[in-house]
């Protein structure tokens, strides 16, 4: 599925550029709203699209991984701390 940027920055999520210089290690939160106006709200957001437009500030290196993280609240449903799984599978509990 393609992602706009546009529709990405509706999504509420962050996204992370990360240099892969293990000299460097420099991390940055992208800005998406400067990156919508410089390509515009229809250019790609995923990793194929944005990566070729970088570079990294701090060392030069155009060697960059992205990490998106979600906006949403995951709401756990596993066991409870402490809850033995086995006893309450084998009739135990």
């Amino acid at each position: 599925m393609h992602q706009t940027i546009q529709q990405f920055i509706n999504s509420g999520d962050t996204v992370t550029a990360y240099c892969q210089n293990p000299a460097c290690g420099h991390r940055q939160v992208l800005d998406m709203l400067k990156l919508r106006d410089k390509l515009g709200p229809d250019h790609g957001s995923l990793h194929d699209d944005l990566v070729p437009k970088m570079r990294c500030s701090k060392c030069g290196g155009k060697d960059i991984g992205l990490i998106r993280s979600s906006n949403k609240t995951a709401s756990y449903t596993g066991p409870k701390p402490n809850q033995n799984m086995y006893a309450k599978l084998s009739g135990r509990s």
